[in-house]
């Protein structure tokens, strides 16, 4: 008999880690400057707040409902068996695909500054993209493991170079860049935390390995927070360090290449390569993971009856899930723009989130401490969401009804399928 696969907190945190922080750094620092200017890093800071004090709520689900199955299976436990927590987890799903089609418009934007195109510029960007997504995904499907093979090498080489740039930018920050005079208004401030919480995404992975942890209810906590203190440290050092560091127009304008721009301008042509080139192949392995995450979801999904069972039917080395999900990323990809796919991303993703600190603060009793951690988790997303939503009703109401879009063809969808097939998402203990 094999022996089970454990998970040590060091373990988790790696996975954790490695699920944050990546390529959407370098793209959402940028894009997140360009609106809070100089105050981008009180956005990084609430941002983290606020993961860390969902990350309270998820440690009480998972602890309390330990399963592979994560979100979905808080969802079931929280809400009951039926449309509303069926919708929710397509929801989830959606997010992990607005996240994937994010990562590979980077991934467009580096790949074209990295060859030197010049002309036709958002036409390439589209390409590389597309073409990113597609051939990851025929190598999934036909089976190579070529790039997972050094995915974790590539995640550990980010995190060091990341945390390399901060100390480095640290030696030529100003002071007098950060001060509360060159800070924009407040709304904007406010707006961007829907770009900053994006970069926080990622730690619920952590709730999916708790089935292999040796002890559970110590090792979980201990690897949530770790992970969400340590990336959220990180996020403040880049964000703070880099608007000391360049000037306010450039903080501004430089979008997706902000940190490789600041590298430029701080180390020279190398620093910038350099930079370039991780950000390049982070995205690379990013959108490898996504995809083999979501190929993952649509398996558990259609197994439990939640989506199509066709999804998780057989497919060479992988399934259904997988061409539909890349044919999924392909239509955002190639219909949105960054800024507007980061947005409705975090905008999902902390919906979603939302429903399990309520669902956390329904079904968890415990102490007083314990039941005013979980409803300040409430709060927090609940905050969040509403900022988004202000601003966005302003900024970009497209957006607005994008996103109005996905939720209701979250239900739709659950909907027919509970009606039509006559399937619907069961909870693991049934």
């Amino acid at each position: 008999m094999t022996a089970k696969k454990v998970v040590t907190v060091r373990k988790a945190i790696a996975l954790g880690i490695g699920s944050m922080v990546g390529a959407g750094i370098f793209a959402l620092l940028g894009e997140a400057a360009a609106l809070a200017g100089s105050a981008v890093w009180i956005s990084f800071m609430i941002a983290g707040i606020i993961a860390l004090l969902s990350g309270y709520s998820f440690v009480q689900m998972g602890v309390r409902f330990p399963s592979r199955g994560g979100i979905v299976e808080y969802l079931v436990q929280a809400y009951g068996v039926g449309v509303f927590s069926g919708a929710s987890s397509i929801l989830f799903y959606i997010a992990q695909l607005i996240g994937m089609a994010m990562i590979a418009l980077a991934f467009g934007k580096y790949a074209t500054k990295l060859v030197g195109i010049e002309n036709n510029v958002g036409l390439y960007q589209h390409i590389f993209s597309s073409g990113l997504v597609v051939g990851l995904a025929a190598l999934q499907l036909f089976g190579s493991r070529l790039v997972s093979s050094i995915q974790r090498i590539i995640v550990i080489f980010n995190l060091v170079l990341l945390a390399g740039v901060a100390v480095g930018l640290s030696t030529f920050a100003e002071g007098s860049r950060l001060s509360v005079e060159t800070w924009p208004a407040t709304t904007p401030i406010l707006g961007s935390l829907a770009l900053t919480f994006f970069a926080f995404t990622g730690f619920a992975v952590i709730g999916n390995s708790v089935e292999d942890m040796r002890n559970p209810t110590k090792d979980l906590p201990r690897a949530m927070y770790a992970t969400i203190i340590i990336v959220t440290l990180l996020y403040l050092a880049l964000a703070i360090t880099t608007t000391a560091a360049v000037s306010h127009e450039q903080l501004v304008s430089s979008g997706p290449l902000l940190l490789i721009e600041a590298a430029r301008s701080t180390f020279g042509p190398v620093g910038f390569t350099l930079l370039l080139v991780s950000a390049t192949v982070a995205t690379m392995t990013c959108i490898n993971g996504g995809l083999y995450g979501t190929t993952n979801i649509t398996f558990a999904l259609a197994e439990k009856g939640q989506l199509p069972s066709r999804l998780g039917k057989k497919v060479h080395a992988s399934t259904r899930g997988l061409t539909f999900s890349a044919a999924m990323a392909l239509i955002m990809i190639n219909s949105m723009e960054l800024t507007m796919v980061a947005s409705l991303g975090s905008a999902t993703s902390l919906m979603v989130y939302f429903l399990v600190n309520l669902g956390a603060f329904k079904v968890i009793e415990g102490s007083l401490m314990k039941r005013t951690l979980i409803f300040l988790s409430v709060l927090g997303c609940l905050f969040a969401i509403a900022v988004w939503f202000v601003y966005t009703v302003d900024h970009s109401p497209v957006s607005l009804g994008i996103f109005a879009f996905f939720l209701v063809a979250a239900l739709v969808a659950e909907s027919l399928l509970q009606k039509v097939k006559g399937r619907r998402i069961r909870a693991q203990q049934e």
